[in-house]
């Protein structure tokens, strides 16, 4: 049997655009297995096809979609692959997989290392479930969570090792940035991006929305749509399914993004949208509100579900909508990309044998 070596094997679900440039960006330095089960609808995808295109090695345990796959069958190219693998840290993306959790009670625990998007305000370990989360998580060296609530998260369940905070989830896609914006406008354009699903909390916003009359447009697609446009006046506008790469311009039209989520680990459209020069609003479900709205007053956080505390965040982004646009313009990406990449460089550091 060939035994190949890497510095990192990753396992995580579906070739999410942003994890597939984080890996890019930390195999421009270490070597790097991406293992995934599949393509899914949960987050935008890349096809991964031209092996060339990629600084890392990548392998599917499953070629199809992730929700199709014999969960046993994966287990076992799984199992397989890691026996005829040597690496330096194994990078677990959660704990949602089956597979992956099992192989976790298999592996070293000095080269396990458990990513986590989840937040303390929608991980739960009081059930069952709760009690094998906390198990898994015991078979982990070193905790890469993404932000202070995902920290939290880890302080909250007493994890013994080290906690290295990532600052993200990945890196997405970045397209010509320009931050000239006019401050002095008597209407501002408000925007959503994103799944038009019921935790997405949209029939809030379009309620309230139909309240104010300000201009809102919601892009994306949902099982949610033909009901959303059907309680939706006229000042509420819907664009549809938007390929990523139409984004930008989408970002660039509009003055305001709001993301009103009952539940969001994380939130990348909040990044896209900060990045694209827009002040944010989200509710204080959004996994990213205290690392990219508080910490950089780059927006504001509303307490969900409250229309007082949601009509009070329009007002104070309308008044003084020129100081948070010049604080937006202060996000420096570039920094934070570094940052993120420079948590996973550090592991192979602190790990330098096989």
């Amino acid at each position: 049997m060939t035994i190949k070596e890497y510095d990192f094997v990753y396992l995580t679900n579906t070739p999410s655009f942003y994890k597939v440039n984080l890996c890019n960006e930390i195999a421009k330095t270490h070597s790097l297995l991406l293992v995934l089960y599949g393509y899914g609808d949960e987050a935008v995808n890349r096809e991964l096809k031209n092996k060339d295109e990629y600084n890392f090695d990548y392998i599917f345990l499953h070629d199809g979609k992730a929700e199709a796959r014999n969960m046993l069958l994966t287990f076992f190219k799984l199992a397989r692959l890691i026996t005829s693998t040597r690496y330096k840290k194994l990078l677990y993306s959660g704990w949602f997989a089956w597979e992956y959790n099992f192989l976790a009670f298999f592996t070293p625990k000095n080269k396990n290392c458990i990513i986590s998007e989840s937040s303390n305000l929608e991980s739960y370990f009081a059930s069952y479930k709760g009690w094998l989360k906390k198990k898994i998580i015991n078979r982990m060296s070193i905790a890469l969570p993404s932000g202070e609530l995902h920290k939290k998260l880890f302080l909250d369940i007493g994890f013994k090792g080290p906690i290295n905070m990532t600052g993200g989830v990945g890196i997405f896609n970045k397209g010509n940035r320009s931050l000239k914006r006019n401050t002095n406008k008597s209407s501002l354009k408000y925007l959503y991006v994103g799944r038009l699903i019921d935790i997405k909390n949209l029939t809030f916003l379009v309620e309230e929305f139909n309240a104010n009359g300000k201009s809102l447009t919601i892009a994306g697609s949902g099982i949610l749509e033909k009901e959303l446009r059907a309680i939706s006046k006229n000042n509420i506008h819907y664009l549809g399914f938007v390929q990523n790469e139409e984004l930008s311009r989408i970002y660039e039209e509009h003055d305001v993004f709001i993301l009103p989520s009952r539940s969001e680990p994380w939130g990348l459209v909040v990044d896209e949208a900060i990045y694209y020069g827009l002040p944010v609003i989200v509710s204080d479900k959004v996994g990213c509100s205290v690392d990219l709205v508080k910490k950089t007053e780059a927006g504001i956080v509303f307490h969900l579900d409250d229309p007082v505390d949601f009509r009070r965040s329009l007002d104070e982004i309308e008044l003084h909508y020129a100081k948070f646009c010049r604080n937006v313009e202060k996000v420096d990406f570039n920094k934070r990309d570094i940052q993120q990449v420079n948590v996973y460089n550090r592991l192979i550091k602190s790990s330098p044998t096989y």
